[in-house]
């Protein structure tokens, strides 16, 4: 329960930083609301666009997810244009098109053996999720946007 708690915490600490940033540019950030945010996964609007934001990412380990841990569309089939993703090793954001991450998934046929595997669909034990872990190089040619921070 403290994990759920401080992962909480900590993604909308990364969504205070992302607002701040495009505020900081000129953009108009609304955050959405509790149902949009849990079934469409969508954390906010930028001039009324739908952004999906990950924290805590590194450009070795990027995890994807196609269906979430209680076996429903994960954020990757949500309703969100962009996915936004704090890259931490970057001191980066990175804006990908859903659509664009999803099709790089959808492509995907092998099993992986362990969550060591890049490039492979995993499960984890006990779970209903189906998530595929890439580096920052095997997606980057998906890259729409990047939105550096000081660290």
């Amino acid at each position: 329960m403290q994990k759920q708690i401080n992962d909480l915490r900590k993604g909308k600490q990364t969504e205070s930083k992302l607002i701040y940033l495009l505020e900081a540019i000129g953009k108009k950030v609304v955050k959405a609301n509790l149902s949009q945010d849990m079934h469409e996964h969508i954390d906010m609007f930028v001039n009324d666009v739908p952004i999906d934001v990950k924290g805590n990412r590194y450009t070795n380990c990027i995890w994807l997810e196609l269906i979430n841990v209680n076996g429903k569309d994960g954020w990757l089939k949500g309703k969100s244009k962009y996915i936004v993703m704090d890259v931490i090793d970057m001191n980066s954001f990175l804006f990908f098109e859903t659509k664009d991450l999803l099709d790089h998934c959808n492509n995907i046929r092998q099993i992986a053996n362990s969550k060591n595997d890049y490039n492979m669909l995993y499960t984890r034990y006990g779970r209903k999720d189906q998530i595929v872990k890439v580096r920052y190089n095997d997606i980057k040619h998906l890259q729409k946007g990047k939105l550096t921070y000081a660290h």
